[in-house]
């Protein structure tokens, strides 16, 4: 065009936003040496060559001819599409007469000096506050049959559907994310419309008996792929695979959300912290088992709670790091902690019955009260309210540890780090498969998971006391006695006695039976 350029865009939110920013950048960067003008119109255009021309492309033209130096002119039906709040950036010109343009076309004009600090405003940044937020756009249909349409909608639907289970994140509903349904979308911009943080998105396509299903997890602020991955299946159960990939891509997305959501409130100052962030910061320290950490953790709960008083999450973590205080005997009144963490647990289910998060922890609660019944109760209708919970399947393993039963216990331990290999409990949960293998008098078994566990987590209570029993049992001397020695190293002052109190054996006889492990090792009466 000479002096100027004509430039095609998907959308007319695009086309609008790119004028803004070179206008501004202009502006900013080069002052009166060089003036733009801008028009622009949505149309039919038709493409030959490198060129593009039709009545669409014309009506631009002239609105850009009467633009000011600087400024931006749009057609009506272009500000007509905008919606709120970016139409309230234009000015009505009203009806204007074009050359070569028989009927008069509706102006908006908009220009750096009037509107710069609207357009700052409109690029707001994408939300740092709240909790864990996500939209999952649908899948694209990338088959030439369109009944795998049902197919990639189903899979965005039931990933919607699991991931609204977990009380960690805020799903956006179906109803809204679908809207972007067969358009082109920027990331940060849907991030920025529905205020969430990430975004997952994905694609279906079909070959024969054969279907492919990639997806992956954004992150709106900086556009990092968090995560992506691919599956094949062969597709001779519509349903089943459908439920099968759900399953994946949920157990992957959980667990990189919420660490990208760690490292973002890791990342932010002190005094910059919102109360989900304090909550973030926590369970991070929680997760390193030891006493400073665990008092820092209950220290940042406690300054959350006093800003969300009634929030279920928040209480629930503070319930778990009273458990991980008992169990590590980093506080000596074991029954006042295992009291502590019933009250806190019972209050995040109080205020909100649908948290399974809150359940499993109540669960946990009740096991280490010996309220077995209750305990099995709440660890259930936590796996109820969210069959991709790690943490109910965890704890539940524990639960059928002390109970004896070896089979369950080994079930629940091997789905719950299927759902979150990673996850900072799984020490946690391998002790309570850990019990089960003890009381099934597998005791090698019980000190190759002890001793398998303590590499991954060295100091973890539980396996510190598996390891020194199950080599008191096998009457391994001086390795039982030196175990014993790096137990009381960790927790000065422990004895059978309390290690009574600590573990919830369910059973009699087999609870003498652990203690007695213990005895043989050298652990003081």
């Amino acid at each position: 065009m000479g002096d100027g350029a004509l430039v095609e865009f998907a959308s007319v939110a695009e086309a609008v936003s790119c004028a803004i920013a070179i206008q501004n950048s202009i502006v900013r960067s080069t002052a009166d040496d060089i003036k733009l003008r801008i028009g622009i119109n949505l149309g039919d255009v038709i493409s030959s060559g490198d060129d593009i021309y039709g009545d669409g492309v014309n009506i631009a033209a002239r609105l850009e001819g009467i633009a000011d130096p600087g400024g931006i002119c749009i057609s009506g039906i272009v500000h007509q599409s905008l919606g709120s709040p970016n139409s309230g950036m234009f000015h009505d010109l009203g009806p204007q007469s074009l050359k070569n343009v028989t009927a008069p076309v509706n102006v908006f004009a908009w220009h750096p000096e009037k509107h710069a600090h609207q357009a700052s405003a409109n690029r707001a940044p994408i939300s740092d506050e709240g909790k864990a937020s996500i939209a999952v756009l649908a899948f694209d249909n990338m088959s030439t049959d369109p009944e795998q349409e049902y197919f990639s909608d189903g899979i965005a639907e039931d990933i919607i559907t699991a991931l609204s289970h977990f009380r960690d994140f805020f799903v956006i509903a179906r109803n809204t994310s679908f809207t972007y349904k067969g358009k082109p979308v920027r990331v940060d911009q849907v991030c920025r419309d529905l205020s969430v943080r990430y975004v997952l998105e994905g694609s279906v396509r079909k070959a024969g008996s054969r279907i492919r299903v990639t997806a992956q997890l954004i992150e709106g602020k900086t556009g990092a792929h968090l995560w992506a991955d691919r599956f094949d299946r062969d597709l001779t159960d519509v349903f089943a695979v459908q439920d099968e990939i759900t399953q994946s891509i949920v157990t992957a997305v959980a667990p990189e959300t919420m660490g990208a959501e760690t490292r973002r409130a890791r990342s932010k100052r002190p005094e910059n912290l919102s109360a989900w962030d304090l909550v973030l910061r926590a369970r991070w320290h929680l997760g390193q088992f030891n006493r400073a950490d665990n008092e820092t953790a209950t220290r940042l709960l406690n300054q959350s709670l006093a800003t969300e008083p009634d929030d279920s999450v928040t209480h629930a973590t503070l319930a778990l790091c009273h458990l991980m205080a008992m169990l590590h005997y980093w506080r000596t009144d074991t029954s006042a902690e295992i009291k502590l963490a019933q009250q806190s647990a019972e209050k995040a289910v109080q205020l909100d019955s649908n948290n399974a998060h809150a359940h499993a922890i109540l669960g946990m609660s009740e096991s280490f009260a010996r309220n077995f019944e209750a305990a099995e109760k709440h660890l259930l209708r936590s796996i109820d309210l969210n069959p991709n919970l790690a943490m109910g399947h965890g704890n539940i393993t524990a639960y059928y540890g002390v109970s004896g039963d070896y089979d369950k216990a080994k079930s629940a331990y091997e789905c719950a780090v299927a759902l979150s290999p990673r996850d900072p409990l799984k020490p946690f949960w391998r002790g309570g498969f850990g019990a089960a293998i003890f009381l099934s008098g597998a005791y090698e078994e019980c000190l190759e998971n002890a001793r398998e566990g303590l590499r991954e987590t060295p100091g973890f209570a539980s396996l510190m006391r598996q390891e020194a029993a199950a080599l008191g049992m096998l009457e391994s001397g001086d390795n039982a006695k030196q175990s014993v020695q790096r137990l009381l190293t960790a927790m000065p002052g422990l004895t059978v006695t309390t290690v009574r109190h600590i573990v919830p054996i369910r059973y009699p006889d087999d609870h003498e039976r652990w203690l007695e492990g213990l005895r043989r090792a050298g652990l003081p009466e």
